[in-house]
């Protein structure tokens, strides 16, 4: 009888043992699985490329906008920059979503670019991308990302040929640039938002 409760008794122990490797053993395979979570939720914040709800659906939205033509955009380029006035603009067949003007002395011009960002063209992805990782150019160059008045603008500057560039995404749409020889906030000072609400329409 003592055997058999001896048997009996080492049986349970056994079991009971087995129950809680299994229980510890599920314990841990969740600690696992929520620290897999945890990594990829992590690893989301921190990786500059992840793209928001928010980006993912306007990217989209874009594809499936239809690209203005450069008859479309060149009535949007403005008729005078700093008191310069227009000495040319251009529209380009090979991409049919970019228009140009150059004003001002052809030896130190400023140039003024629309770029649309819709159809299966990547600008405002490119742009807003560049501006969460901030890359750098090259030696005796730099670029400036800055938040002005409420737009995310990128500068490129040139300090030893005196050319400056500001970009800036209008209506989460076009890509506007401004080059000249000024200093970036001096550029940023002649966009004519007045004249870009004729884009509002698109």
């Amino acid at each position: 009888m003592k055997n058999q409760f001896y048997v009996l008794s080492l049986l349970l122990l056994i079991i009971s043992c087995k129950e809680n490797s299994n229980e510890e053993k599920q314990t841990l395979e969740k600690t696992t699985i929520s620290s897999t979570i945890e990594n990829a939720q992590e690893e989301v914040l921190t990786n500059p490329l992840q793209i928001t709800k928010t980006e993912k659906a306007l990217y989209n939205a874009l594809k499936k906008k239809t690209p203005l033509t450069s008859e479309q955009l060149l009535p949007i380029i403005p008729e005078q920059i700093n008191g310069n006035k227009k000495i040319g603009e251009h529209r380009f067949e090979a991409s049919n979503q970019v228009a140009n003007g150059t004003y001002g002395a052809y030896n130190s011009p400023y140039n003024f670019w629309i770029e649309d960002g819709s159809g299966s063209r990547a600008i405002v992805r490119s742009f807003f991308d560049s501006f969460k990782i901030k890359n750098q150019g090259p030696e005796g160059t730099e670029y400036v990302y800055q938040d002005r008045d409420g737009y995310q603008t990128i500068a490129f500057l040139q300090p030893k040929i005196k050319r400056n560039q500001i970009s800036f995404i209008y209506n989460n749409r076009f890509k506007i640039s401004l080059l000249g020889s000024d200093n970036a906030n001096t550029l940023w000072s002649y966009i004519d938002f007045e004249n870009l609400k004729k884009l509002n329409q698109y």
